[in-house]
């Protein structure tokens, strides 16, 4: 048959051909809706009824998903699927200890929506729950520095946290062990005083709820400068049995380095160098030893270097 004859007879009686496939494909649908139909899937379990009750669950369910096998008209089993937010809800109606183990039931499995479905079976058929009385503390936050300021720039002070306590609530052997929260900050994206927003940190803490979770913190970022101080005057302490001690040199000079308003304020008269006390025990009468010093009076947040990090000392002679 030619490929014209073959149309002409497709196209013979058309709308008679077409009705009949119409009425087949109504009747394998009705045929098919009719037809009960199977289908299983992995269902997430959850834990409800504990409101009020100063009881929460300590970790998540075993297992916490289980599969779900459901019957029902096959437009309505393949109908659902995992994105429904379809879930094991298991009541807690009485408390037999900090470990239950709980059958579960069909009618716990959420299925509003979904018209002569049902629930077949469940496997596994029970869950074990872990529970611990709830407890709420108010726990100091910290703040924890990632990175550097860019160059140029430096810290005037602390870092301060709005608020710096929160409230976490959770199962008591989890929240009675937690003695403070961190939150996270990094500094390399800083280019001047700002405040930043920050979650609280609760990565290993388990199941607990912070409130609020988000942390103001603000940066006393400033411009960073240099200042040079001459004639420090480098001292020792008495220490007993040394008797009077000089020092070699008697001034050196000090440069210091951080946010402009502190090195500004600094007073030049109350820096001083300081030998420490412990580095002349046992000097000799004729010992001249090479000691270490430490600049005092210098003021938080400021980094402070002198010319020389020590300096030689020996009796003082003729006295």
């Amino acid at each position: 048959m030619s490929a014209r004859a073959f149309l002409r007879a497709l196209t013979r009686d058309g709308q008679l051909k077409l009705a009949a496939f119409g009425l087949a494909s109504f009747l394998w649908v009705l045929v098919q809706v009719g037809n009960p139909g199977q289908r299983d899937l992995l269902i997430p379990v959850e834990i409800g009824g504990l409101e009020g009750s100063g009881w929460t669950v300590l970790a998540d369910p075993a297992p916490d998903t289980v599969r779900v096998y459901f019957r029902g008209p096959q437009a309505e089993i393949f109908g659902i699927t995992g994105f429904d937010l379809i879930s094991v809800i298991v009541p807690i109606t009485e408390m037999s200890g900090d470990e239950m183990e709980i059958e579960l039931q069909p009618e716990w499995v959420s299925l509003a929506g979904y018209r002569g479905v049902q629930v077949e079976n469940i496997v596994p058929g029970a869950i074990t729950v872990r529970l611990d009385r709830l407890s709420t503390r108010t726990i100091p936050v910290r703040v924890s520095t990632r990175g550097a300021l860019p160059e140029g720039l430096a810290l005037a002070g602390a870092l301060t946290l709005t608020p710096d306590r929160v409230r976490v609530s959770g199962p008591a052997s989890l929240v009675d062990a937690i003695d403070t929260l961190d939150v996270v900050v990094l500094l390399s994206g800083v280019r001047q005083a700002v405040t930043v927003e920050t979650v609280v940190d609760t990565v290993g803490i388990g199941r607990v709820s912070v409130i609020p979770s988000a942390i103001r913190v603000d940066i006393p970022a400033e411009e960073s400068v240099e200042r040079v101080f001459t004639g420090v005057r480098v001292i020792t302490y008495p220490v007993a049995g040394a008797g009077p001690i000089q020092v070699f040199p008697e001034n050196m000079r000090v440069t210091v380095r951080g946010a402009s308003s502190r090195v500004s304020a600094m007073d030049p008269d109350i820096l001083q160098a300081v030998v420490p006390s412990n580095a002349l025990l046992d000097l000799g009468a004729s010992e001249e030893r090479r000691v270490p010093i430490r600049v005092e009076g210098v003021p938080s947040y400021v980094s402070v270097v002198p010319s020389s990090d020590t300096v030689s000392v020996r009796r003082r002679l003729g006295l």
